[in-house]
């Protein structure tokens, strides 16, 4: 219960966002030992977890633990917990936090989405530090980590990623167990360009796979997907070394390769012949490259930043540009030297 009386219960963490990430992370806190409170916005899901303990929506199969309640009411959440996860899709991270933002300063923020607001090019950081206020505690949470792995605990490693090394530390410290294994950087630029970028890249994987064109080609296209992401994250800023770790090269293969990625799959539907708009429409979970790959292309332009992969994806995305000749433009490409 929420209320005992005039009193608000409190919590140790709240939970914004009942998708599969923000639940299977909810259920990884309440098997640690804490309280937690899960926001819910689909009223039909709020009234499911109410009954039945289980997200039939987004993570079917999965009794929750007891340690975790569930709240339809944003601005109660804010109040009774002590901590913040934001787990809510890229677009919908400002609009969700906005109306709550004069009761979050002073709470520990992790964020677990991964994208670019499409209208700022901000990263997710930098949209909940515009929300909250200059000095909020944000630290970002990145890794190859796929939902249903991690309610079913199996072994699972990730980064958390604050300029704050005390705010990395203790987010470490509170979900770090055996089964999920947790690094802490510096490089917050890093970590959530490369969390951003492997949703995009997973897209062309898919294209790939579903035009079967072979093992060389996909080894090829991961190597300069990577290097496409380094380019990038070297001019916003960004460590070099931090695109070979977890929330680098780890993420691009979990997500261009798994086969539960909804990315990756996003892409070999696109190799069906099926339009984008159509997808997307009849997706019951959010594929954040699609909403990704605009942000991305933009940021290059405006960073005057060659991405020749990333610019097919938005021509084939949202220009309806043919996927083979698409794939023919980038393999005829002017000779370069590797690290070009």
């Amino acid at each position: 219960m929420l209320l005992q009386g005039d009193m608000v219960t409190q919590y140790d963490v709240g939970v914004i966002g009942a998708g599969a990430w923000g639940t299977a992370v909810a259920m990884h806190l309440a098997r640690k030992g804490n309280s937690v409170l899960l926001w819910v916005y689909e009223k039909p899901l709020y009234e499911t977890l109410l009954t039945d303990r289980e997200n039939r929506f987004y993570l079917p199969s999965f009794a929750l633990p007891e340690k975790i309640d569930f709240t339809n009411d944003l601005k109660t959440l804010a109040a009774s917990a002590k901590d913040i996860v934001i787990a809510t899709p890229s677009f919908a991270v400002r609009s969700t936090i906005r109306p709550v933002s004069e009761k979050l300063p002073g709470k520990n923020i992790l964020m677990l989405t991964k994208g670019f607001e499409t209208e700022t090019l901000l990263r997710m950081s930098e949209v909940a530090g515009e929300v909250i206020g200059k000095d909020a505690a944000i630290a970002v949470l990145s890794g190859p980590s796929f939902a249903r792995e991690l309610a079913e605990e199996a072994f699972t490693s990730v980064v958390i990623a604050s300029k704050n090394k005390e705010l990395s530390h203790y987010f470490q410290r509170m979900i770090h167990n055996d089964n999920f294994r947790v690094y802490t950087s510096t490089d917050v630029i890093g970590v959530e360009l490369g969390g951003a970028m492997k949703n995009v890249m997973a897209i062309g994987a898919g294209i790939i796979e579903g035009l079967k064109f072979g093992t060389n080609t996909q080894a090829a296209f991961i190597t300069r997907a990577l290097a496409e992401i380094k380019r990038l994250g070297k001019a916003l800023g960004a460590k070099e070394t931090t695109f070979m770790g977890l929330s680098g090269i780890g993420d691009l293969m979990l997500t261009a390769y798994g086969k539960l990625s909804r990315n990756r799959s996003f892409g070999v539907e696109l190799a069906k012949g099926r339009s984008p708009e159509d997808i997307i429409r009849l997706q019951k979970t959010v594929v954040e490259g699609y909403y990704t790959i605009k942000a991305a292309y933009d940021l290059a332009g405006k960073s005057g930043i060659e991405m020749p992969i990333t610019e097919e994806l938005y021509k084939i995305v949202y220009e309806g540009k043919n996927l083979k000749t698409s794939l023919n433009d980038i393999t005829t490409r002017v000779l370069k030297e590797e690290d070009a």
